[in-house]
């Protein structure tokens, strides 16, 4: 009796209403999420000539989520990069370059940013600006001889 009032009592309380159960063991899996940047680079990010490069890029959604990456404005694929060692991981926008020789870095340089994607939208990164510091420039000193009397 208990189970049968327990659906019988909202239509009771409102006779229009449709009846609607929703099973326990429904735990939300089919629902559709739109891309939700997670975590990124931060804005800028400075890296020495021979220092590996580091660009994060993490988003969750469902369906699964596509990323692609743009580098001053122009579609940047890192794999496609000549001369450079690209290490991605599956599922993840984040990548590392490392490169070989001393001044692969500033190659790189420019604005960066990440778009996640699915069919219920994309979502973007903030612009990461990437520079490559290079060795200070001294400026060339001379230095005249200088004569000196003993004693």
């Amino acid at each position: 009796m208990v189970v049968a009032l327990r659906y019988v009592w909202p239509l009771l309380l409102c006779s229009p209403c449709l009846l609607i159960q929703i099973p326990e063991e429904y735990e939300g899996h089919h629902v559709m999420e739109p891309p939700v940047i997670t975590e990124q680079s931060p804005r800028r990010l400075v890296v020495f000539p021979t220092d590996d490069i580091s660009l994060k890029c993490e988003a969750s959604g469902k369906p699964e989520v596509q990323f692609r990456w743009t580098r001053d404005g122009v579609h940047f694929k890192p794999k496609e990069e000549l001369g450079v060692t690209v290490y991605q991981s599956p599922h993840s926008g984040s990548f590392t370059i490392t490169g070989n020789n001393s001044n692969f870095a500033q190659r790189f340089q420019g604005i960066y940013r990440c778009f996640a994607s699915n069919k219920l939208g994309t979502a973007m990164s903030h612009e990461i600006r990437l520079m490559a510091e290079g060795a200070p420039k001294w400026p060339k000193e001379t230095v005249k001889p200088v004569e000196v009397e003993e004693g």
